[in-house]
């Protein structure tokens, strides 16, 4: 598994950051959106907790490190450009900083 993992790394262009789809692995709701670099990318499949990158703080984060809202990994999927990624994860608490199940909650 470490190799498939290391040769998606190697295919992916990370002179960008690549947008996540966070779901829940249960029922699939989507919880958020986020950012990665390789290094979250690296950190959330080793350690199996989610690592995003802020744009707007240009630093990495861990969800829940200070919140106590983890967020455990059980897949990542990558889609078939290797341009953006779901996490289906296992929510501890909430996922939203606004302390929601999801960041989606407003439907027009």
């Amino acid at each position: 598994m470490k190799k498939i993992i290391i040769k998606i790394i190697k295919l992916i262009n990370f002179k960008k950051n690549i947008p996540v789809i966070v779901q829940n692995f249960f029922n699939k709701k989507i919880l958020i959106l986020a950012w990665v670099n390789k290094y979250c990318l690296l950190e959330s499949y080793f350690f199996k907790k989610t690592c995003y990158w802020s744009r707007s703080k240009n630093s990495s984060w861990r969800k829940g490190q200070t919140s106590n809202n983890i967020q455990i990994i059980k897949k990542i999927i990558f889609d078939c450009d290797l341009d953006s990624i779901i996490f289906l994860i296992i929510q501890k608490n909430n996922s939203c900083y606004f302390n929601t199940k999801s960041c989606f909650n407003y439907i027009l």
